[in-house]
Formats: structure tokens, C-alpha cells, sequence
């Protein structure tokens, strides 16, 4: 009978292992395809924006159009985002489709940028009232653009921290990680010129605020950033110290992800009034990002400083913690510069507040980017901590 049993139990075991490669190949097409099919959609956007041509009989029409199409994509992107399971297997066709997706971004990015300048130009010859109305779908459409560039970002996150051969493709991810750090960071200048190019068409008086809620978030930012700061990790307690500091982090997240919302509730039904101190708030908002960043590198050289002497099963555990937190704080900036962009799509005094806004503006950008330097850090330490040790 045992014969028989053991006869048995091989064919199983070869029919499992054949269904969970078979899986595993299915799932990898499967993220392959919805990536080059959202660089097909991002590529016939980009394509719709380079034909649109402002005139003064023609300015909030196509720039309408185009808001809608950069959400349908949004959506797109979303709904791929929320399909993703672990485990994923990524190889270079999958950075590749990655790498494309960014570069596409980047171009959208320039070319809202062009429509900005066009704007402008057709400000001498077109009525106050189309101008207004340009202003307006133009800065929609930089949201609507950031917003994309911002979900595509949370993707590649999340498909690298579900992913389960991250040393097999270690030397790739670094070099896709590189060149989408680039790219966002290429968006992000090409939206905020854009922003600034709108703002310089703006008059409009009135004054009010988020100060409270923005005061809350920065108060509990710093907060976090002072606990995450003391930690001092051992070799044997590193897993769990930073499964926790994971979940603090996400809790925070949870916190500015709902001033967010009630921001975009806001927006959806009224325009609102804005003052110099809720955009000090912003730019004090970003600031408060920094320290997390700081906290993050001071992560990455404790963690590289007992490495040697962690158990592979306490080391895997944490940098799983590392990038998912790293993760968490990127979505987080994004949240943060989705609603400095919310707010200045509602505002009704932008022509008065216009030089704060844009030192706010310059301000998020800086520190923004370090803050996106430093999880990339992070990111690239884990990596490299993986191939080293064959984790």
C-alpha cells in the first residue's frame, strides 16, 4: 500500500508544480499585456493632446476632452493597480512595458506644458471670458495628468513589492527605477510649469482656508517621523520594530488620504477662497515629508550596519516592512501634491495669492524629489540586500 501511495504522490506533485508554473506564466502575460495596453491608451492620449491646436474659438472644448480621456486612463490604471496579487514574477519584458509606460507619461507631461504656452499666447487675442475658461480646464487637466502620473508610480510600488524574483532582475529594477525617477521627476517639472504658465492669467480677489486640518496632518507627520526616529534597531527585533513602524506609517496614510477626500468632495460641488497661510500650511506639509525621508536614510544605514548578523528569516520579513513603508510614504507625497492641486483648481483668488502659490508650488516640487530620492535609496538597498544574501 505504501508503494502504491508513494506512486501516487509523484504524478500529484509533478501536476501541482505544472498548475502553480502554468499560474505564475499566466499572471505574468496578464501584468504584461495591461501594461501595454495602458501605454497604448497613455500613447493615443498623448497623441489627441499634440493634435489639439487653441484658438479663440477653440480652448475649453479640447482641453475638456482631453481631462476626460486622462481619467479614463486614471481609471485604467486603477483598475490594474487594485488586480494586482502576489505573488508576481517580473522579467524584462514587464520593466520594459514599465520603462515605456513612464517615458509616455513624461511626453503627456511636455505636452500639456505646450498647450500652457499656447494659452498664453492666445490671451492677447481671445475675450476674458474664453481665457478664464482655458484657465480652468488647463489647470484640470495638469491635476488630471499629475493624477495619472501618480497612479502609474503607485503601480510600479506595488508590482515591485508583491514581486517574488526581485534578485533574479535586480540589476533591471535598478536601472527601471532610475529611469522612471527621472521621468517623474521630468513630469513633475513639465505640471508645475504648466501650473505656473496658467496662474499668470489669473486676477480674481478673496481669501479662506484649510489651516486646521493641514495643521492636524503636519502635527502628526512630525510625530511620526520623532517616533521613527528613535528607534534603534537589534538584530533579533528588527522585524518587529519595523512591522510596526509599517503600520504607523499606514495609519498616517489613512489620515491624509481622508483630508484628501474631503478636499476632492469640496472641489466636485464649490469653489473656494484661499489665504497665504493655508499655503504656508502646503509647503510646511512637504517640509514635514522631508523628516520622514531623513527617517527613511537613517533606516537604510542601521539596516545595512547589522545586516550581517540578522537571521535570513528576521532580515526578509523587514525589508518587506522596508518596502512597504518606503511604498506607503510615496503614496503619501502623492496624496499631498494631489491636494495642492485640488485646492488651486477651486480656488477663486489665485491672481491675488498667485507669487505665494508659486513659491509653494517650487517649494513641494524640492521636496517632493528628495523625498522620492530617498525611498528610492531605500528601495535600491532592499534590492541590493536580497541579492546579496539570496533571500
Amino acid at each position: 500500500m505504501l508503494f502504491n501511495i508513494r506512486n501516487l504522490a509523484a504524478p500529484l506533485l509533478l501536476v501541482a508544480a505544472l498548475m502553480f508554473s502554468h499560474t505564475a506564466s499566466a499572471a505574468k502575460t496578464s501584468l504584461l499585456t495591461d501594461l501595454q495596453n495602458l501605454n497604448s491608451q497613455a500613447t493615443a492620449l498623448n497623441t489627441q493632446l499634440a493634435g489639439i491646436n487653441l484658438s479663440a474659438d477653440s480652448v475649453c472644448g479640447p482641453l475638456v476632452n482631453a481631462s476626460q480621456a486622462t481619467r479614463d486612463l486614471v481609471n485604467s490604471i486603477t483598475a490594474i493597480n487594485d488586480s494586482l496579487a502576489a505573488p508576481l514574477s517580473v522579467d524584462a519584458d514587464v520593466l520594459t512595458a514599465m520603462d515605456d509606460l513612464f517615458v509616455t507619461t513624461s511626453g503627456i507631461a511636455n505636452e500639456s506644458l505646450r498647450l500652457s504656452v499656447d494659452l498664453n499666447t492666445l490671451s492677447t487675442a481671445a475675450d476674458a471670458l474664453t481665457i478664464k475658461d482655458g484657465i480652468v480646464a488647463m489647470l484640470q487637466l495638469s491635476d488630471d495628468i499629475g493624477t495619472m502620473a501618480d497612479r502609474i508610480g503607485e503601480m510600479a510600488d506595488n508590482i515591485l513589492v508583491m514581486s517574488d524574483n526581485i534578485g533574479l532582475m535586480a540589476d533591471r529594477i535598478l536601472l527601471t527605477q532610475e529611469l522612471q525617477n527621472q521621468n517623474v521627476a521630468l513630469t513633475l517639472d513639465s505640471i508645475l510649469q504648466t501650473q505656473t504658465n496658467a496662474l499668470t492669467l489669473v486676477s480674481v480677489v478673496e481669501t479662506a482656508t484649510y489651516d486646521l486640518s493641514f495643521a492636524t496632518l503636519i502635527a502628526e507627520g512630525n510625530l511620526l517621523a520623532a517616533r521613527m526616529a528613535a528607534v534603534a534597531f537589534g538584530p533579533l527585533t528588527m522585524d518587529d520594530q519595523l512591522a510596526a513602524v509599517a503600520v504607523d506609517v499606514k495609519a498616517f496614510l489613512n489620515d491624509v488620504t481622508l483630508t484628501n477626500d474631503a478636499i476632492s468632495a469640496d472641489a466636485a460641488a464649490n469653489t473656494m477662497t484661499i489665504s497665504a497661510d493655508a499655503l504656508i500650511q502646503l509647503g510646511n506639509m512637504s517640509l514635514m515629508l522631508t523628516s520622514l525621508a531623513t527617517a527613511i536614510d537613517g533606516y537604510v544605514i542601521a539596516i545595512e550596519g547589522i545586516q550581517s548578523t540578522t537571521s535570513d528569516r528576521n532580515l526578509t520579513a523587514s525589508l518587506q516592512s522596508m518596502l512597504q513603508l518606503s511604498a506607503d510614504i510615496g503614496v503619501m507625497a502623492n496624496r499631498i501634491l494631489e491636494m495642492a492641486d485640488l485646492i488651486l483648481v477651486m480656488a477663486d483668488n489665485i491672481g491675488l495669492q498667485a507669487d505665494q502659490i508659486l513659491l509653494t508650488q517650487s517649494a513641494m516640487n524640492v521636496n517632493v524629489a528628495s523625498t522620492q530620492a530617498a525611498i528610492l535609496g531605500a528601495q535600491e538597498m532592499v534590492i541590493g540586500l536580497i541579492v546579496v544574501r539570496s533571500l
